[in-house]
């Protein structure tokens, strides 16, 4: 499966999956859930069949959008999508932050609205660049790391 998205626009178009028919596009109107473990979409077999075929571009080696969820075991193109946020009230933790889909989260352009496990309230957070933190800032988000899509 490879993920279509405009991260910097935030942005999510849909999905390229395999199917019997070859590669084929999943616009995101037709994503009913996403989860750790799976992808839900309310097509029939015969709507399956009738997708149109992956758009240019999608043949690039595929991603996917769980990742580890430690800053040091992050590797490739799998960690993409766990990032590390800060709340108002300054806390740092590890968030899943896929463009344009909100799994555990209201989006308000570059901030979320979400729930802070250092805190333990919900908080207005936003996504922070990770070179700018130290080890220890590193290290302090590690320590909440992104929890489960319900």
């Amino acid at each position: 499966m490879t993920v279509l998205a405009d991260p910097d626009q935030d942005i999510f178009h849909g999905l390229v999956v395999s199917t019997p028919d070859g590669r084929r596009f999943v616009s995101r109107d037709q994503v009913e859930l996403m989860t750790r473990a799976r992808v839900v979409c309310g097509l029939t077999d015969d709507e399956v069949s009738h997708l149109p075929a992956s758009p240019p571009g999608a043949e690039r080696e595929p991603e996917t959008i769980f990742a580890s969820t430690g800053p040091s075991t992050r590797s490739g193109p799998s960690g993409r999508f766990v990032t590390v946020v800060r709340c108002m009230r300054g806390g740092l933790f590890q968030a899943l932050w896929v463009p344009g889909v909100s799994f555990t989260a209201v989006r308000l352009g570059p901030y979320r609205i979400m729930r802070c496990p250092v805190h333990d309230r919900v908080e207005l957070v936003r996504m922070v660049d990770e070179s700018t933190l130290t080890r220890e800032e590193l290290e302090q988000a590690a320590r909440y790391p992104a929890g489960r899509i319900p």
